[in-house]
């Protein structure tokens, strides 16, 4: 196996992963507010944002990521998303998660 080859295939496998975390964390998220009291519509509000959030941070890597290296910019947006992660559980209110999420 080439240096390339096994190169693509940890990108690829470091962004699978990282795909399937967004995807748990969006069918854990409601659960979890709902737990905490949230309404349905403080809950849809709280989602949206998360995955507006992905989207455009995805779009954004895109457009950056041929003037950069592919793995820093991979270890950031890890980081950033393990961030988040961790500080979401420390806000209640609906605000602050939204601005967290």
């Amino acid at each position: 196996m080439t240096r390339r080859y096994k190169d693509i295939l940890l990108l690829l496998t470091a962004r699978g992963l990282r795909g399937f975390g967004d995807g748990f964390a969006i069918i854990i998220l409601p659960a979890y507010l709902a737990a905490l009291g949230y309404d349905a519509a403080q809950i849809g509000l709280v989602a949206t944002s998360a995955l507006l959030g992905t989207a455009l941070l995805t779009l954004g890597i895109g457009f950056v990521a041929p003037r950069h290296d592919l793995r820093a910019l991979l270890m950031a947006s890890a980081g950033l998303m393990a961030a988040t992660g961790l500080v979401f559980p420390q806000f209640e209110h609906v605000g602050l998660v939204v601005a967290v999420a």
